[in-house]
Formats: C-alpha cells, structure tokens, sequence
C-alpha cells in the first residue's frame, strides 16, 4: 500500500523495447548498489522495473527502525545513492547517453543538496547558519524570488550545493566502477525476474566493496 501512495501504482499497460528495458535494469541496479554499498544509506527494500507512476521503475529504500534526525553524513549518502542511477548510465553506456531518467535524479538530488545547505546548515563555508525560504528550500522557481539574503551568499549557497553533488557523484561512480559484476549480475536479475526483494538484492551484493574513494571515514 505504501509504494501505491509513496510513487504511484503499476503502469501494466506501458511497453518498454528491450533496450529501454535493459537501460533501466541498470539505472535501478546503479541505485541499489550505491545504497546497498555506502554505510550510512538505508538499506535496500526493493528493486523493480516495472513501470510505476511517472517512473521507468524504481528503487526503495527504508530505514530498519523509525527515525526522527538525519546526519550530514547519511544525507551524503542519500546523494549518493540518488545518483548510483546516473553513474551506472555513464559508466555502462557513456556519458554521452545520459538519459532524462538520469536528468530526474538530478534535479531531486539538487533539491536535496539545496535543503541541506539553506534550511538544515550542513554546508562547508555556511556551517551552522540557516537561510530559511518560505518555499522550504526545495523549489526552484522561488530561488530568486523573495530570498532572505544577499547575492553574495547566494552564490556561496550554490558553490556549496554544486560541492555536495560532485562529491555525490564522484563516490556514486567510484561504488559503480568497483563493483562491475555486481553492477551486472544485479541488472540481469531484474531483466530475468523485473522485481527483486531486499533478501534477493542482499544476495546478490554479498560480495560488494566500498572503494576507498567513497568512504566519509
């Protein structure tokens, strides 16, 4: 009932060709084995692609236990895994062939970024300083307009959201690039199966590292 309300029910009658098919096996495993990989993301709770609301398919995570605050470092990871989609198109099919799937995740890993720095105060330069938006810091159309700071700082907010994505990028790629059987075999069983269960997902990333140049610590 919660992934009908949370992205929408199954789109049955949307045909995807098998290159689609394929492309989005691969961004759903990109997502699932940055999250699955990365120590402070939530664990994975289920992978499909199966067409849902506006969605090619669509990666799930959630959390053991209810949670009341969210870390600096597990945002990151959040960025992260946001982008494992994006960098598992770049690294599988090259950078050239991003596709607007990958463009989606962008957009909401920015969103993501921009509440961090302006309504949470998690940004390098602007630690610890809040510049609340009426908006809630997560629509774009009210970035310039009515903004409780000068343009100086906002130039610095966006150096800091910019800073937060390519450091999210920048692991996403280095969890892909070490992980490529992984990457592979978790792309053929959502090819084989379309929808696979976090003990299925476990299973078959049991033998994923955390390269060195994604770990925070």
């Amino acid at each position: 009932a919660f992934e009908k309300v949370a992205i929408g029910p199954e789109r049955k009658t949307k045909v995807m060709n098998e290159a689609e098919k394929e492309l989005t096996a691969y961004h759903e495993a990109g997502h699932a084995l940055v999250g699955h990989v990365l120590p402070d993301s939530d664990p994975v709770h289920k992978v499909t692609i199966i067409p849902r609301g506006g969605t090619g398919g669509v990666t799930w995570f959630l959390p053991p236990e209810d949670k009341n605050y969210t870390s600096l470092i597990e945002f990151k990871d959040v960025l992260a895994r946001a982008l494992g989609g994006r960098m598992a198109e770049k690294v599988r099919y090259g950078s050239d062939r991003i596709t607007t799937g990958a463009g989606n995740d962008l957009r909401k890993a920015t969103e993501i970024a921009r509440d961090m720095v302006i309504e949470q105060g998690m940004g390098r330069k602007l630690r610890d300083q809040v510049f609340h938006e009426d908006a809630g810091g997560l629509v774009f159309e009210r970035i310039v307009h009515d903004r409780p700071y000068s343009e100086d700082t906002a130039k610095l907010i966006d150096e800091e959201v910019a800073d937060l994505i390519q450091e999210a990028s920048r692991r996403a790629e280095a969890v892909i690039v070490a992980n490529p059987r992984a990457l592979d075999a978790l792309a053929k069983a959502l090819l084989e199966e379309e929808t696979l269960e976090e003990t299925r997902v476990v299973e078959l990333l049991k033998d994923t590292k955390l390269p060195q140049e994604a770990a925070l610590y």
